[in-house]
């Protein structure tokens, strides 16, 4: 409101997302306004009421079309576009927890970083000190954010009970993912600007507990066309669990857990995974993203010709038999587990149908003499995305594995050059995030947990 004036201009609410020259430019076009007041100059007075009105008109019909795009009308959500796009970073990665038949890739890979030092093991490991990373942290471009609009909106009082409140707030969330998920934003300075991820920010006040996620997430889940729920089904035992949610992978929070797409190495993969942040780490803990195609862009051709030279990615299983070997001794059985515990059943001939119901070949499936159960599949080790290219797909990188004819000297190589696709996302209380687990992968970085604060992330995920 300028001195001498009645008139005031009301700057919309789009314009709190603009760049600094569209606020200088307000200004300036301001304080002519004011003076041409004091000189009751009224052509001077109406051609700047008129020129600031247009330029406002038109970045709001800008911001409305391109930023907020169509998804300002979904329910209780606001949609919200943040300039940069995410961090990078290069983390040294502790592996004292390799089975040593590869720890000489893995010494190989911590050469060139330079990072080499012997364990009580004589294994190789990286210096795993946590990485210090600013609390606010803009998300990727290929990450499209929604912020809750009413943080003081308390479920309990909107006269419909918690209950119902949460899982219409999970058919909201649906909607949105389903609108937002693998669609182009209007963006002309990204080469890729397909939206492989929503974060949805800003739902502590709805959701603070595990039972609370489960409510609306069964919201979310309830009715989805085409969308089925999916249970984890891991290479060794399964997860922890919070009021039947499942927590993320207890891996060892000294140690970044390297980005890797969902069940890649199962006949089925994940379709969607979704994590939920109820306490973040009181030290590090980030989340880490990588596109498949940025990752196929940086894994050498030598690498990729290899593989499909060679048949694709072979993945075993082997299960022991607890009836038998109630305390292996092999490292590999311990980690793996029974095949009783892992299929929930003391039938051999059921246990074969729990592999082959996931898609499993019925000859990939078979006892040994000893009584273990032995699950083997070949994957090409690529898949096509949702713009149709061929990404990589596979994990590989833990050199758990072998190539199906035969492991390569190239895996150390690939160990560094898979962190050069990493953006880091940090996660609080109250942020969902939910990925394209086909086009992105997903890790974190190290943590430390206070005495009074322990990181725990809900996990839920879809066909």
């Amino acid at each position: 409101k300028c001195r001498g004036s009645r008139r005031s201009i009301a700057v919309p609410a789009e314009l709190g997302h603009s760049s600094s020259f569209y606020k200088y430019l307000l200004r300036g076009f301001c304080i002519i306004l004011q003076m041409s007041r004091i000189s009751n100059n009224r052509l001077v007075h109406r051609f700047t009421l008129g020129l600031v009105g247009s330029h406002l008109m038109l970045h709001t019909c800008c911001a409305m079309s391109s930023s907020t795009r169509s998804f300002l009308h979904k329910g209780r959500f606001a949609n919200i576009i943040e300039d940069g796009g995410g961090g990078e970073v290069v983390v040294p990665f502790e592996t004292s927890w390799l089975p040593t038949e590869i720890l000489s890739a893995v010494a190989a890979a911590e050469t060139l970083l330079d990072k080499k030092e012997e364990n009580d093991n004589a294994a190789s490991s990286c210096a795993s000190s946590t990485t210090v990373l600013p609390d606010h942290l803009s998300p990727p471009m290929f990450v499209d954010v929604f912020d809750y609009n009413d943080p003081s909106y308390n479920v309990e009082n909107d006269g419909v009970g918690k209950e119902e409140s949460l899982s219409q707030l999970g058919r909201e969330a649906r909607s949105i993912i389903d609108d937002a998920l693998d669609t182009k934003r209007n963006s002309e300075d990204v080469e890729d600007s397909t939206i492989n991820a929503v974060l949805f920010r800003g739902l502590s006040n709805c959701i603070q507990t595990a039972h609370d996620f489960k409510t609306f997430w069964s919201g979310c889940i309830d009715g989805a066309e085409g969308r089925n729920e999916m249970t984890y089904v891991p290479f060794g035992k399964g997860r922890n669990t919070l009021d039947g949610v499942d927590l993320v992978t207890p891996f060892p929070p000294s140690m970044a857990l390297k980005c890797h797409n969902e069940m890649s190495y199962n006949p089925r993969p994940t379709g969607r995974i979704a994590f939920y942040c109820l306490e973040a780490a009181s030290k590090g803990g980030e989340t880490i993203l990588a596109r498949n195609a940025d990752l196929t862009k940086y894994v050498s051709t030598e690498l990729q010709q290899f593989v499909k030279e060679h048949g694709g990615i072979l993945y075993r299983r082997e299960y022991y038999d607890e009836r038998r070997n109630p305390n292996p001794s092999s490292d590999i059985h311990r980690h793996m587990g029974s095949w009783q515990k892992k299929t929930g059943t003391n039938d051999e001939k059921d246990a074969i149908s729990f592999f082959t119901n996931l898609g499993f070949s019925l000859e990939g499936v078979n006892f040994d003499e000893e009584g273990t159960l032995i699950v083997e599949n070949v994957h090409p080790g690529f898949i096509k995305d949702d713009d149709d290219r061929e990404v990589w797909f596979n994990i590989l990188y833990m050199g758990l594995l072998k190539l199906a004819d035969g492991p390569p000297d190239m895996l150390q190589q690939l160990m560094l050059d898979e962190w050069r696709a990493v953006h880091v996302l940090k996660l609080h209380p109250g942020d969902w995030i939910v990925l394209n687990n086909q086009s992105v992968q997903h890790g974190r970085l190290p943590f430390v947990d206070g005495p009074d604060q322990k990181r725990t992330i809900l996990t839920v995920y879809t066909d």
